[in-house]
C-alpha cells in the first residue's frame, strides 16, 4: 500500500515575533538561519530515521482488511445503484477476509488500513520559539481559545504517522448484520449499519519529533570530526565527512552547540520539561571541554547517547 500524506506537504512555519529590548528581530533572524544551516547538514540522517518509522508501520498494515474494508465501500455503491446482490457478494467478501485477519491473528483488536502522516516543523530560533509559547499561554490563560488555536496548531515539530484500523470486535459483526438486513430487504437499515461501521474506524497517532533527532545526528557529526583523543580527524571517513559540510565549514564545536539549540527547541516547544534535558545538557558541557582541552572524547559520546536513550525512553515512548 501507497503512503500518503494526510495533508497536502509539511506545514512549516517562520517564527519571528515582536523584539523585546535585548533581543531583535534581526539577531531571530540570524539565529533562525545559522539554525536553519546546521540543520541542513543532518537532513538526510534525520529522514532516513522518519522514512525507516514510516516504513515500519507501513508493513503492518493488514492487505485482508484493506481488501474488507474496499468491498464495503462496494457494497455501499452497489445499495445505491439498486444491485442488492451486488451489495450482498461484496459483504460476503469482506467477511471472508475478515475472518482471514481473525484466523490468523485472534489476539489483534485493530487491522491496520492505512498509513498517512504529516510534517510540521519550525525555523526560527530558541528566543522566538519561547516568545510564541509565552503568546499562545498568555492568550489559553485569558480564555481566548479560538485566537490561541491557529497559533498552537502549528506549534511543533514533528512528524505524525496517522493508522486507520478496523475494530475487529465491531467491524465484522456489522458486515453480518448488514447482510442479514439485506437479506431481508431493509436497504435503508443495512445502508445505516455500514455507514457507521465506516464511522468506528479507529485512529491512532504515533509522533515522532525532530530536535532530538537532529541532535542526535549533529552530535554524531561532530564525532565523526574528530578522533577519540578530541583532536581533528583525518582518516578518510572524516575527510568525506568534513567534505560535505564544507560550504557551512562547522566544526566539531559548531555541531555540539548546534544540537544543543535543538533540544532547547525541544524544550521550548514542550517536548519535555527542562529538568528532561538537563542530563544531555551537562554531558554536551563536558563535551565542550573535553573539544577545547583536545581530550579523549570516546567515553562522553557514549555517556551522550545513553543519555538520549533514556530521554527518548522517558518522553517519546
Amino acid at each position: 500500500m501507497k503512503l500518503r500524506n494526510l495533508y497536502a506537504g509539511t506545514a512549516l512555519a517562520l517564527l519571528i515575533v515582536s523584539a523585546g529590548p535585548s533581543w531583535s528581530q534581526d539577531t531571530a533572524q540570524a539565529e533562525a538561519e545559522a539554525q536553519a544551516v546546521n540543520r541542513e547538514q543532518v537532513e538526510e540522517s534525520v529522514t532516513a530515521e522518519t522514512d525507516s518509522q514510516l516504513a515500519d508501520k507501513r508493513t503492518a498494515v493488514i492487505q485482508e482488511a484493506v481488501d474488507a474494508l474496499h468491498e464495503t465501500n462496494a457494497a455501499i455503491a452497489a445499495i445505491e445503484k439498486g444491485d442488492i446482490d451486488a451489495a450482498i457478494a461484496a459483504l460476503a467478501l469482506a467477511t471472508g477476509k475478515l475472518e482471514t485477519v481473525v484466523a490468523r491473528e485472534p489476539d489483534l483488536a485493530l487491522a491496520p488500513v492505512r498509513i498517512d502522516h504529516i510534517t510540521y516543523d519550525v525555523l526560527g530560533s530558541v528566543e522566538a520559539v519561547r516568545e510564541l509559547g509565552k503568546q499562545i499561554e498568555d492568550l489559553v490563560d485569558d480564555g481566548k481559545f479560538q485566537e490561541a488555536r491557529p497559533l498552537l496548531s502549528g506549534f511543533a515539530s514533528e512528524v505524525v504517522i496517522r493508522t486507520t484500523s478496523l475494530p475487529l470486535a465491531t467491524y465484522p459483526d456489522a458486515i453480518l448484520a448488514a447482510t442479514a438486513l439485506l437479506d431481508d430487504g431493509k436497504t435503508d437499515e443495512a445502508m445505516t449499519v455500514l455507514n457507521a461501521a465506516l464511522s468506528t474506524q479507529a485512529v491512532t497517532d504515533t509522533v515522532v519529533a525532530l530536535p532530538p533527532l537532529r541532535a542526535v545526528a549533529m552530535i554524531e557529526k561532530a564525532k565523526a570530526l574528530l578522533n577519540d583523543d578530541g583532536e581533528a580527524a583525518n582518516d578518510k571517513a572524516a575527510t568525506e565527512d568534513k567534505a560535505a559540510t564544507e560550504d557551512a565549514d562547522l566544526t566539531a564545536a559548531d555541531y555540539v552547540e548546534a544540537a544543543r539549540q535543538e533540544l532547547k527547541i525541544a524544550e521550548a516547544l514542550g517536548y519535555g520539561r527542562e529538568s528532561d534535558f538537563e542530563d544531555l545538557h551537562e554531558a554536551l558541557d563536558e563535551l565542550d571541554r573535553q573539544i577545547e582541552a583536545q581530550e579523549d572524547t570516546g567515553g562522553i559520546f557514549e555517556t551522550i547517547a545513553t543519555r538520549f536513550e533514556e530521554l527518548r525512553t522517558r518522553i517519546f515512548n
